[in-house]
């Protein structure tokens, strides 16, 4: 499901799911069952509006942060390096109460 990529940009939904970005109008139709209710959350709308979508850089760039760190935790739990993982979890603890603040997550 994750390689699925739109025929116009060749943008992957993987990459949407790193970033909460799409490359083109044509993403939103070719991964609309995929990103509805994420774009809910983080865009407010489930449709393209243009290169400005609601929210400010900093919440994007919140969110970009916090799936990071997920991302890292998994790699980390996967790779056996525990002496990471609490100190990952950490970070996204607190990143995650200040999405919930922002009404984000």
């Amino acid at each position: 499901m994750y390689d699925k990529v739109c025929r116009a940009c060749g943008r992957k939904l993987s990459e949407f799911y790193n970033t909460y970005m799409l490359g083109c109008p044509e993403c939103y139709r070719a991964f609309s069952s995929e990103i509805e209710l994420s774009l809910k959350k983080v865009h407010g709308v489930a449709v393209h509006t243009g290169k400005s979508p609601n929210g400010n850089s900093v919440d994007r760039e919140l969110i970009s942060e916090y799936n990071r760190l997920l991302n890292e935790k998994e790699t980390a739990i996967l790779e056996g390096r525990f002496e990471n993982i609490a100190e990952l979890s950490n970070s996204i603890l607190e990143l995650s109460e200040e999405l919930k603040k922002r009404g984000l997550l």
